[in-house]
């Protein structure tokens, strides 16, 4: 079953290789673009203001690094090789040989989208939209197999949870130092923005 519905989305991308690459190249970029966009989260948020949005990033930024150290515990457990391993001569686009379950994009993707949700949701389905994107773009690529991204979901939602209601306490304390970094850098920037608002 899970051949069956790679192998149908791989003769897909096949037969429109403009579709293929156009989602490889927003796998390359667009997964930059989304971890910037974690931190645009934090920076966001002016000096002084409520801080859930720094929250909210930190969360996200924990919950794909361990989604990401959860993925390496499961390969030791089973090491499922690429589909284009197991099934020489379909289309991809990718080149790794590390295990395919679950994905290491798609977890870290899910892992920033949950962590941020569980903190704010209103941003946190725009994450989970990006994220969702990812997912389906490394079957389309030839990457993996619809369950190493499903499982993936299943890794970040797990995550995601248990970062923002077990480590909540933790994270609002890391917040506090953190942000004594960085509000005096982004401080001029939002005065700037105040006053242009302002004018």
């Amino acid at each position: 079953m899970d051949y069956r519905i790679y192998h149908a989305v791989n003769v897909f991308a096949r037969e429109h290789k403009w579709l293929a690459h156009a989602t490889f190249s927003f796998e390359t970029v667009g997964v930059v673009l989304y971890a910037a966009a974690v931190v645009v989260l934090w920076l966001a948020t002016r000096p002084g203001e409520e801080r859930r949005w720094k929250l909210a990033a930190l969360a996200g930024t924990a919950s794909a690094f361990l989604a990401l150290l959860l993925n390496q515990v499961v390969a030791l457990i089973w090491h499922r090789p690429r589909p284009y391993e197991t099934h020489p001569g379909v289309y991809h686009l990718s080149a790794s040989h590390d295990p395919s379950f679950p994905s290491g994009h798609a977890s870290a993707a899910f892992g920033i989208a949950f962590g941020i949700y569980f903190i704010d949701r209103r941003v946190g389905r725009f994450f989970l939209f990006v994220a969702t994107l990812i997912a389906i773009g490394r079957v389309v690529v030839g990457a993996h197999y619809l369950t190493d991204v499903l499982a993936s979901l299943a890794v970040g939602l797990f995550v995601g949870a248990l970062v923002a209601k077990l480590g909540r306490p933790l994270l609002q304390r890391a917040v506090l130092l953190l942000e004594r970094a960085t509000d005096p850098l982004v401080t001029p920037l939002h005065r700037r923005l105040r006053k242009s608002t302002a004018s």
